[in-house]
């Protein structure tokens, strides 16, 4: 007799080939959440994760290219102007924002 077992999984658990970000679990953490009470419903998964993950690189003192992609490395950008070119904001964003966001918001799920 066979029996089927569904596993999840997020985060650095997970295994992906992806970066470990903060940014990235994010994106796990609503697909798991849909996936687990469908499997519950003795219904079929409906969500997938694309492989979402965000990398902020710092180019210079007060400079930041924030690439944001996929599995397939295509571009997924999330602010409405090109995050190919170095930026003083994102630059502040990775500085100042992204820290606070982690430990007050994303480690609690309220983000």
């Amino acid at each position: 007799m066979r029996c089927a077992i569904a596993v999840f999984a997020l985060g650095d658990a997970a295994g992906l080939p992806i970066s470990k970000t903060g940014a990235a679990i994010r994106k796990q953490a609503p697909v798991l959440v849909q996936n687990l009470l469908d499997v519950m419903e003795s219904k079929t998964p409906s969500m997938e994760y694309i492989g979402y993950t965000s990398c902020p690189l710092v180019t210079g003192y007060g400079k930041l290219v924030l690439a944001e992609f996929d599995y397939n490395n295509n571009p997924i950008e999330t602010f409405p102007f090109d995050q190919s070119k170095e930026r003083w904001s994102m630059y502040k964003l990775k500085k100042q924002v992204l820290p606070r966001m982690y430990w007050n918001a994303i480690l609690r799920g309220m983000a």
